[in-house]
């Protein structure tokens, strides 16, 4: 006949096996995670609350990053400064209409979410005709745009040019690597989303970088291989 244990003794027993078995199982999921940041398969945890992510010229291969990105930082605005699906070159190749289309369309809900304001610039290779329908918390930009956060004033253009004609402390842009990321002394950031993705806080005036896989310029610049991520 099995005995089964009993009294409070056997009770404390199960409960601290269980508790260092969570314990442990939390530690493996914990090194698993490192891991995967490390290979650029997973962004950071970071908190996103009242802040800003920016991002620009984004090719279909790394929108499953992205989710991954939204999911693990969720920020309040997310700001994308154009050239929606970067790897389909509307302004080239006119008839790739219905695949940008679709591109779009999974691009829009994977950055939307309750409570987020998303502000979608229009660049060179996109078309507002071929958008799919935007959420209300959704604002489309056709040139450039200004919007105020705390008090903090953001310019966003595809194009630096039109961020510097009415400039606010964070000037957002993309389209091309030939202008840097740079600052106007302690006054105003430009700040280039295809160099990588900034998490912007406006009141603690603190910025922080979240890169792209690897391979995303291949993908940009339509290169052959595997550029999936």
């Amino acid at each position: 006949m099995k005995i089964r244990p009993s009294g409070p003794g056997a009770l404390i027993r199960k409960i601290a096996e269980n508790v260092s078995l969570g314990g442990a199982k939390r530690s493996i999921d914990r090194a698993i995670d490192r891991g995967l940041v490390r290979a650029g398969w997973m962004p950071e945890i970071m908190d996103g609350r009242g802040k800003v992510l920016h991002m620009s010229d984004t090719p279909t291969a790394i929108y499953g990053y992205l989710a991954r990105v939204l999911r693990r930082v969720n920020p309040s605005v997310v700001v994308h400064t154009g050239d929606l699906s970067d790897d389909i070159k509307l302004e080239l190749y006119p008839g790739e209409e219905e695949r940008y289309h679709n591109a779009a369309k999974r691009l829009v809900n994977i950055l939307a979410a309750p409570r987020r304001t998303v502000y979608l610039v229009l660049g060179n290779h996109d078309r507002a005709d071929l958008l799919p329908y935007l959420p209300d918390q959704f604002v489309l930009v056709d040139d450039a745009a200004d919007f105020t956060i705390g008090g903090v004033m953001f310019s966003i253009s595809h194009y630096v040019g039109r961020t510097r004609e009415h400039p606010g402390r964070f000037n957002l842009f993309g389209h091309e690597m030939v202008t840097k990321s740079y600052a106007e002394g302690d006054d105003r950031y430009f700040l280039n989303g295809v160099e990588t993705m900034r998490l912007i806080d406006p009141v603690a005036d603190e910025i922080e970088s979240i890169g792209y896989p690897r391979k995303t310029n291949d993908a940009r610049l339509m290169r052959r291989g595997r550029t999936r991520c």
